[in-house]
């Protein structure tokens, strides 16, 4: 069965290599750098089954030919992993490690396409959005870093994606977005882009806590009522130690609204039923489902330190120090290298949120995954030759063993062979339950629980009002009111 699918990804990758054809053809800037040259997916009962397979990917390995009849020059911007490492790599401060530098990236595109040439302009988060848009009007660049969070200058992909059926089932997500401008019906998804990192949400377990509790780690078929509980048990003073202990630290209080992401689709508390239109589409944030939804985050309030709501509850994280038995936290790989670093992982472990109580993905994890993603802008005059360089992102072996390198998640399925090799195992299965569980179709920023790009004020709204329930200025039927009026005034702008 192991010979098999080498084989089977063998084939596929010279299948791939076989479909590159010649193409006529698309934050403050921090640094800059002229590269030159030198599944089958099924869901039943709402639990999905992913698989994926991709090339070997090096030259020397997988024996692939140069396309040399190809040339052009193709400009790269925005944030993310780039940003990070540098051209050349860097160090990370608090654990050592060494990252390698973007020109793995582009050494490894130059052995594929030695006349296409990468221009490429790093930038930081900051006014991010302002800087690619500014690109994107002056005809600038044509692969948009993380750019598919912009629809209004993001190609949508779904022609590609139709003409490389190859790329079936290797994907944990798709840069999946809800908009009018394309497609002509809001009520479905539309692929903007292809996520190439994935940061899954996991909870981090303090075992040494729970072992002075006397309580029982949880399993990865724990329940929202095991997290109350769990909470309550293992907050006040520690037994052994006699330290204050705190059971839980949700994601934090300035972000409240990503915690409503993951307790809504917990509680398939759906808000908005999408029409063809933005103008046919109703939203209702008054229902009962809504409301048990922020009752239960409030209640989880009670387990927390006195600091998490201005954001110092996690001072003490990842140390020997720390006093949070539970934490949320969507960074799970910079956790586990802290963790490393300071000797600790014996004393930790991950697992995913509870499972989805009912609707099409009951079953499945409730954790949900922020991404780093790449899209083609639509205003490029090459924007089949920046298809392929996406392509090249999310499929060529040796990137996916960079991204691994950088401490990232490869949101290809059939790298996860190369984080599972560098992970304990408490560690790494969590991670693979929500990628493996993570519907394809699901996006954090639009869904029928949560939509934080095309109804206004709603997630700042929804921010506001839980943390006026966290100090008890607010119940949810005044909060459920206060967001309702905000969304109805914004629909009716729009109708």
């Amino acid at each position: 069965m192991k010979t098999m699918k080498k084989i089977i990804a063998f084939s596929l990758c010279l299948v791939m290599l076989l479909f590159l054809t010649a193409c006529s053809s698309n934050g403050d800037s921090s640094t800059g750098t002229d590269a030159s040259n030198g599944n089958t997916g099924t869901q039943t009962d709402g639990k999905v089954d992913k698989t994926g397979t991709a090339g070997d990917g090096s030259a020397e390995a997988g024996g692939e030919t140069a396309i040399s009849d190809v040339s052009g020059t193709l400009k790269i911007a925005g944030p993310g992993l780039f940003t990070t490492v540098g051209e050349t790599g860097t160090t990370d401060l608090v654990t050592g490690i060494q990252l390698p530098g973007y020109d793995v990236v582009v050494k490894r595109w130059n052995e594929l396409y030695p006349n296409v040439k990468l221009e490429i302009e790093t930038s930081p988060w900051d006014n991010w959005k302002a800087v690619l848009q500014t690109s994107a009007l002056s005809g600038d660049v044509d692969v948009l870093l993380h750019g598919s969070s912009i629809t209004a200058i993001a190609e949508p992909i779904g022609a590609y994606l139709d003409k490389n059926p190859e790329m079936e089932g290797m994907f944990s997500m798709l840069a999946m977005r809800r908009t009018e401008d394309n497609g002509g019906d809001f009520s479905k998804y539309i692929p903007y882009g292809l996520t190439v990192t994935a940061n899954p949400l996991v909870v981090v377990i303090d075992k040494q806590i729970f072992e002075d509790y006397g309580v029982a780690v949880p399993e990865a078929s724990w329940t929202f009522d095991d997290v109350t509980a769990l909470s309550k048990k293992t907050t006040g003073k520690d037994p052994k130690t006699g330290n204050e202990t705190y059971g839980i630290s949700m994601l934090a209080a300035a972000s409240a609204n990503k915690n409503y992401i993951w307790a809504s689709r917990g509680f398939d508390a759906p808000v908005f039923q999408f029409g063809k239109t933005l103008k046919e589409t109703k939203a209702d944030f008054t229902t009962d489902a809504t409301k048990k939804v922020l009752n239960y985050i409030t209640s989880l309030y009670a387990f927390s330190s006195p600091d998490y709501l201005e954001g110092l509850d996690t001072a003490v994280a990842n140390t020997a120090d720390n006093n949070l038995a539970m934490r949320i936290t969507e960074s799970p790989i910079d956790d586990y290298n802290k963790l490393e670093a300071a000797g600790l992982l014996d004393r930790f472990m991950f697992v995913p949120l509870p499972a989805i109580q009912s609707g099409a993905n009951a079953g499945n994890t409730s954790s949900h995954m922020g991404d780093w993603n790449m899209a083609i802008c639509n205003t490029s005059k090459e924007k089949d030759l920046a298809w392929e360089f996406i392509k090249f992102m999310v499929t060529d072996e040796v990137v996916q063993q960079w991204l691994v390198d950088c401490n990232s998640i490869p949101n290809n399925l059939s790298a996860l062979p190369k984080l599972k090799e560098n992970m304990k195992p408490e560690y790494y299965s969590a991670l693979e339950t929500v990628l493996q569980q993570q519907p394809l179709e699901f996006s954090a920023s639009t869904n029928e629980c949560y939509d934080s790009g095309n109804f206004g004020t709603f997630a700042n709204d929804v921010t506001s009002i839980l943390n006026e329930m966290f100090v008890g200025n607010s119940s949810a039927d005044e909060a459920v009111k206060f967001v309702q009026k905000n969304l109805d005034d914004y629909m009716s702008s729009v109708q």
